[in-house]
This record gives structure tokens, C-alpha cells and sequence, in this order.
């Protein structure tokens, strides 16, 4: 593969990718009570971790992205999760906003941008398998009923598939593989479901309200029980392109 192609495959999955891991992470982060204190140190690392890939993905994705991996609730979404006790680097967003609005690559720096994403990808594979075996443990202690979890566990079941999807690039693409992220659509109507579900939980009549509807009533406050994040999760997720099987 090219390098010109390959650098905007790992732009595009990176650009995607890298948040999705935080903010799974950070979903998850503050519905740790005291009886899983080994968990949210870990959800902690985990998510101070993806920081660093998405503040070097946004350094080496300045003029490769080609689709915006932020929505318009992003940034009040944002301060909802620090409303709850999660702290989010708010300058990533500015800085991914800039890498997204940036006209052209750099003169002279596409060589170090191709080794700079070799790197990356091994780091977000590693970062995703730490996330996977975090969410495995959770979805089997509330399969068992040895923990309540305030993120439903159809949504951890999410949110481990998609973060896997993400690691199964960063691996495509450490071996100098063609890779890209996508959506399927069973896994984003049954997401969509469980996130109208937890709304109507909290009084709001959502039985038919689209991603970006469910994601602006989460913004607002409207859906306390669950975190906001995992509201903006699905819209991003929705902006993916679709998989063709």
C-alpha cells in the first residue's frame, strides 16, 4: 500500500478510534463504586492513556482527515462528564477540531507522519485489548449478579465490540494493512435501543428519537441515570460509513 493511502486510512481510524476508547472509558469510569476500586484505577489509566493517542493523532492528522470525528453536542457532552466526577482534557477537542479544519499535510513531514501512525497503531492495539479485558470482567460480574453497573450492559456489550473494532485496525495497520472503521447496523440499532430505553427510564419519550435527538437530550441533563457520554458514542458512531456485509 501507499504510503499517501496508508497515512489517511490511520487518520481516519485514529481520528475515530482513539476517542471512542476514552469515552468508553470514561462511560464507564464513574459507575465504579467501592467494591471495584482495582476497576476504575484501571478504566482511569485506560483513559489517560487514549488521551496521549488522541492528542498524537491529532498532531499527525492535521490535513488528512477527511471526516469530522466530533458532533455538535462533543463539547457539552464534555462537561457533563465532568459534572460527574471524570476528568476530560478539554484542549483535545480544540486541538482535533484544528487538525480537522486543516487545509493541506505539512511540507516534508509525511515520512515522519507514516512512522508516527506505525507507532500509534501498536499502542491503540494495546490500549483497546486493556479495555476489552476491563469490559469482559464487568459484563461477567453483572451476568453472575456480583455487581450492579450503572451503564447497561448492553451497552458495555457495545462498547467492548466497537473498541474491539478499533483494535483490529490499529493491528491492520502496525502490519502496514489497509484499515477503516465502519458501522454495522444490528450493533447500532440494538445500541440506539438500549440508549432510548434508559431515556424512557428517566421520563423522556424517546421510543423513536433519532441518535442526534437522544445525544441533545443527554447534553441537556435530561438523562441523568447514564452517562452522557455513551449518547455521543452512538452519533459518532452513526457517522461512520456503512459496512457492505
Amino acid at each position: 500500500m501507499l504510503r499517501e493511502d496508508y497515512i489517511r486510512f490511520a487518520a481516519a481510524v485514529h481520528n475515530d478510534g482513539a476517542r471512542t476508547v476514552r469515552d468508553s472509558a470514561a462511560s464507564m469510569l464513574p459507575c465504579c463504586t467501592l467494591y471495584c476500586v482495582k476497576t476504575a484505577f484501571a478504566l482511569q489509566r485506560i483513559l489517560a492513556d487514549a488521551e496521549s493517542l488522541m492528542r498524537e493523532s491529532a498532531k499527525l492528522g492535521a490535513g488528512l482527515i477527511e471526516r469530522s470525528g466530533l458532533t455538535k453536542h462533543t463539547a457539552v457532552i464534555e462537561a457533563r462528564m465532568r459534572l460527574m466526577g471524570v476528568e476530560l482534557d478539554g484542549t483535545l477537542t480544540q486541538s482535533q477540531h484544528a487538525a480537522e479544519r486543516a487545509a493541506a499535510v505539512p511540507p516534508g513531514t509525511r515520512a515522519d507522519i507514516y512512522e508516527g501512525y506505525k507507532a500509534l497503531s501498536q499502542k491503540g492495539a494495546n490500549i483497546a485489548e486493556s479495555f476489552l479485558t476491563i469490559a469482559d470482567g464487568v459484563s461477567a460480574a453483572m451476568r453472575e449478579g456480583r455487581a450492579a453497573f450503572a451503564v447497561p450492559a448492553d451497552a458495555v456489550k457495545f462498547l467492548h465490540r466497537v473498541c474491539a473494532d478499533y483494535g483490529a485496525a490499529c493491528k491492520k495497520l502496525s502490519s502496514d494493512e489497509e484499515a477503516c472503521l465502519v458501522r454495522r447496523p444490528d450493533m447500532f440499532d440494538s445500541y440506539k435501543k438500549c440508549l432510548q430505553l434508559s431515556a424512557l427510564a428517566n421520563g423522556v419519550d424517546c421510543a423513536a428519537a433519532s441518535a442526534d435527538t437522544l445525544a441533545a437530550l443527554a447534553a441537556g441533563g435530561l438523562v441523568p441515570s447514564v452517562p452522557a457520554a455513551l449518547f455521543d458514542i452512538l452519533l459518532r458512531y452513526e457517522k461512520l460509513p456503512p459496512a457492505l456485509c
